[in-house]
C-alpha cells in the first residue's frame, strides 16, 4: 500500500479530491491532508507519504517550495502539481521539480487523476527495484568474504551440491565447465613474529585471495576461497583439452602466486594440489584428501606440489611421556632467562616429536597449553591469536620457530615482582597474608584508604586488569608452586587458597594457566 497526502488551502477541493476515486483499488492510502504549506511540511515529516499532491497557489509556502523541501527530506518522493492557473512557466517549473504531472483544477477528472497516480505508481516501483538491487549488490560487495565462506562451507557438505551453481553466481562464481583441479594454501607462520601480529592473519588470507584474483588474465578460471581453519583455496574449474597441459599451467600460476605473496607480503605458504577429477560432487571428497594428505605430512619438508597419498597413520599419543623431561629443559632455559638453552632444548623437542611421530593435533594443543603456563608465570595475557596460529600450522619445523619467537617475546614483555611499585607490593603483601579469605575489591580499597571506585580505575590503569582477575592470578602462581612442590591433595591446596569448592578451583585454574591441576601436575 502506497500513502497519499493532499494539500490544498480550499477545503472543498480536498473532499473532491478525496471522493473523486477508489484509493484503495490503486494500493493508495491517504494518511495526510493539510491545509497549507507549513502544516504539510510538518505532516510530511511524521508520516513519510509516498506520493503528494499539492496545490501551487497557497500563501505563505506555495507548492513549489513545498515541493523542493520535501524533495530534500525524502528525494524519491512522487509530485502532482494542482493549480487554477495554466500559465506556462508553472508547468516548466514543476518539470525542474520532477514533478509526475500538472493538473488543472476545472478540468480534473477521475480518469485523469487514476492515470496520473499509476504513473507515479510504477515510478515508485521503478525507484524501490533499483533501490533494493543497489542495496543486495552493497551487501554482496560488504559480505563477500562471509557469503564465501558459507559458499566454501556447502562445498564440503555432500548434499548441498544443488544450491552450489545459484549461491556461486550471486558471488560471480560460475562453473560452467566439467573438471576441477584443488590446491590448498597454509601460510608460513614461522615469519609471523618479524612482520606481522599474529592477529594479522585474516587480513593476510585476505590479500593473498585478492593478489591471486589480480593475476587471473581470462586463460584461466579460478575461484579463490578462504577458510576460518587458515586456510586458502584456489579451484581450478576447466574443460579437457589435448593440447593443454593443465597440470602444469595451474602449477605454474601457482608457483607464480607463491613468488607474488613473497615479493607483496613478505611472508612464506606452503601450497599442495590435487589431480585433475571430474564433477563438483567430488569436490568435498577430494578437499577432505587433500586436508588428510597434508596432515600426514606434518613433519615433513614439503611446501609445493603433489602430496604423497599415505594411508591413515596410527599417531603417537604419548604426548606427556615423550616430551616432558625436555620441556623441564626448556621451562629451566626459560626461567634463566638462557637463548642458548631454550635452542637447544627446542631443537631436541623437534628432533623427539618427529622421531616419535607424536599426533600433530594433540601435539599442538599441549604445546599451547605449556606456552600459556610461560605467560602466565611472567603475568602476561595469553596472546589468543598466537595460540590460533600455533594450533594452525601445517608444517612442524615451523611451529618450533613460531614456539621460539613467542618464549623469547615472553621473556622480553614479563615483568618480575621486583619491578612491580610500591603500592602493588603492599597489595600482593595483603593478599599473601589473607590467601584462605575471599578478598574482594572493597576490602583492599579499605585497607588502602582509597574510594573503591577510584581504587578499581586506578588499579586497572596500572596493572592493565582488573582486581579481581589479578587476585585469582595471584593465588593460581602460589597454586602452580604447590601443586609442583607439596603433596598436598588438590582439595587440600584450594582451601588454602580460598576456593571452597574443587570444581571452582579447577575452573578458575584452567582459565587462567591454561591446563587442569591434574595435568600440571
Amino acid at each position: 500500500m502506497y500513502k497519499v497526502m493532499l494539500v490544498d488551502d480550499d477545503v472543498p477541493m480536498i473532499k473532491y479530491l478525496s471522493k473523486l476515486i477508489d484509493w484503495g483499488l490503486l494500493q493508495i492510502e491517504i494518511v495526510a491532508v493539510a491545509h497549507s504549506g507549513k502544516r504539510a511540511l510538518q505532516l510530511f515529516r511524521e508520516t513519510s507519504p509516498d506520493i503528494v499532491i499539492t496545490d501551487i497557489g497557497m500563501p505563505l509556502m506555495d507548492g513549489m517550495e513545498l515541493a523542493a523541501e520535501m524533495q530534500k527530506l525524502k528525494p524519491e518522493v512522487r509530485i502532482l502539481f494542482l493549480t487554477c492557473h495554466q500559465e506556462f512557466h508553472y508547468a516548466r517549473k514543476a518539470v525542474q521539480l520532477d514533478a509526475d504531472d500538472y493538473l488543472i483544477k476545472d478540468e480534473i477528472t477521475a480518469e485523469q487523476l487514476e492515470e496520473s497516480l499509476r504513473k507515479s505508481v510504477q515510478d515508485l516501483k521503478t525507484v524501490r527495484q533499483q533501490l533494493e538491487e543497489i542495496s543486495y549488490k552493497r551487501e554482496i560487495f560488504m559480505n563477500k568474504d562471509v557469503l564465501k565462506r558459507q559458499f566454501l562451507k556447502q562445498l564440503t557438505l555432500e548434499d548441498r551440491h544443488d544450491d552450489l551453481l545459484t549461491s556461486g553466481k550471486q558471488l560471480g562464481i560460475e562453473w560452467k565447465h566439467s573438471h576441477f583441479m584443488i590446491a590448498m594454501g597454509n601460510l608460513n607462520y614461522a615469519s609471523f613474529p618479524k612482520r606481522y601480529r599474529y592477529k594479522d592473519e585474516p587480513i593476510l588470507l585476505y590479500a593473498i585471495s585478492n593478489i591471486a584474483e589480480e593475476m587471473l588474465d581470462g586463460s584461466l578460471e579460478i575461484t579463490t576461497l578462504t577458510d576460518q581453519e587458515s586456510y586458502f583455496l584456489c579451484i581450478l574449474n576447466y574443460q579437457p583439452n589435448l593440447s593443454c597441459n593443465i597440470v602444469e599451467r595451474f602449477s605454474s600460476f601457482l608457483a607464480s602466486l607463491r613468488e607474488k605473496i613473497h615479493s607483496f607480503l613478505r611472508i612464506g605458504i606452503h601450497v599442495y594440489y590435487s589431480s585433475p577429477f571430474k564433477g563438483i560432487s567430488n569436490i568435498s571428497q577430494e578437499l577432505r584428501s587433500l586436508k588428510q594428505d597434508n596432515r600426514e605430512a606434518f613433519y615433513s619438508e614439503i611446501s609445493f606440489g603433489v602430496l604423497p597419498s599415505s594411508e591413515l597413520k596410527l599417531w603417537n599419543h604419548e604426548i606427556m611421556v615423550t616430551l616432558e623431561a625436555l620441556w623441564s629443559r626448556l621451562v629451566q632455559g626459560f626461567k634463566d632467562s638462557d637463548d642458548n638453552a631454550i635452542t637447544i632444548a627446542l631443537e631436541e623437542i623437534k628432533e623427539k616429536a618427529k622421531h616419535q611421530q607424536l599426533d600433530p593435533v594433540e601435539l599442538m594443543g599441549k604445546c599451547s597449553q605449556w606456552i600459556r603456563v610461560m605467560e602466565f608465570e611472567r603475568d602476561l595475557k595469553g596472546e589468543d591469536s598466537f595460540h590460533r596460529c600455533l594450533q594452525q600450522c601445517g608444517r612442524w619445523d615451523a611451529a618450533v620457530e613460531l614456539m621460539k619467537s613467542r618464549i623469547q617475546e615472553i621473556m622480553i614483555s614479563g615483568t618480575s615482582s621486583s619491578e612491580k611499585n610500591m603500592k602493588l607490593k603492599q597489595i600482593d603483601r595483603y593478599i599473601s597474608e589473607h590467601l584462605s579469605e575471599n578478598i574482594t575489591l572493597v576490602d583492599m580499597a579499605d585497607t588502602l584508604f582509597l574510594n573503591p571506585s577510584y581504587f578499581s580505575r586506578s588499579f586497572k590503569l596500572e596493572t592493565g586488569m582488573n582486581f579481581t582477575d589479578y587476585v585469582h592470578r595471584y593465588k593460581m602462581n602460589i597454586a602452580c608452586k604447590l601443586l609442583k612442590e607439596s603433596m598436598e591433595s588438590t582439595e587440600i591446596i584450594a582451601f588454602k587458597l580460598g576456593y571452597m569448592e574443587r570444581t571452582y578451583f579447577s575452573k578458575v585454574f584452567k582459565k587462567y594457566v591454561g591446563v587442569s591441576p591434574k595435568d600440571y601436575r
